[in-house]
């Protein structure tokens, strides 16, 4: 699996045939910048799923683009009626790649759990329940490696030496309950809002940032 970075994270995971892509952000130019990234890591293998962690217009402003390469859309149920609206709203006035394209929107939803295996790599999609940020929230979770993929509910600082803001961030403490309710053993913590010195944040950090550190 790859991190891509350069705005918001993403990721790339090489499946057996095609590739799984987590988060398609911001905008049209960043997930085409993604999408480039993506196939020069792992060439010759299309995109078939894009991960999307909830419908905040930050987290889903790069999915039209996604549409319009023929990845399936894989979000919480809870989305699927506003984005089978945004798929095909029609952009005259400055046509995207998914308006030019007119490829039939594909989009599967999950409620509390799904996972994406080709025999060796594992995805664990779960819903982050009970989030103020978002109803939909999901996380990745890769149980080989430990690694957590999450969005908003912990969001680090610049640096890993800068004191814990107080008080704790109710997204933050409700990210790590659901965490203990799913039992999940995590290593290592991409947030898709990166760290800005781009350090390794661990699971440490984040237990620091919930107030739980030792």
């Amino acid at each position: 699996m790859y991190l891509i970075l350069g705005g918001y994270a993403s990721l790339a995971v090489d499946f057996k045939d095609y590739i799984v892509v987590i988060e398609g952000p911001q905008s049209e130019e960043r997930a085409s910048a993604i999408i480039t990234e993506a196939k020069r890591l792992i060439p010759g293998k299309p995109i078939k799923y894009l991960v999307n962690t909830h419908h905040h217009f930050d987290h889903a402003s790069g999915l039209r683009t996604f549409v319009a390469e023929g990845a399936t859309i894989i979000t919480h149920q809870i989305n699927k009626a506003y984005y089978e609206k945004l798929f095909v709203a029609p952009h005259t006035l400055s046509p995207d790649k998914l308006a030019m394209s007119k490829k039939a929107p594909n989009i599967e939803t999950m409620t509390e759990k799904r996972v994406l295996t080709d025999g060796n790599h594992v995805i664990e999609l779960h819903h982050v329940r009970g989030s103020g940020h978002n109803a939909g929230l999901l996380v990745a979770y890769f149980p080989k490696e430990k690694i957590l993929v999450e969005a908003d509910a912990y969001n680090p600082p610049a640096q890993a030496s800068a004191p814990v803001p107080m008080p704790i961030s109710p997204f933050t403490s409700n990210l790590m309950e659901n965490l203990d309710r799913l039992k999940l053993k995590v290593e290592t913590v991409i947030p898709i809002h990166y760290a800005a010195d781009g350090r390794k944040v661990t699971w440490a950090e984040l237990q620091r940032a919930a107030g739980r550190a030792n």
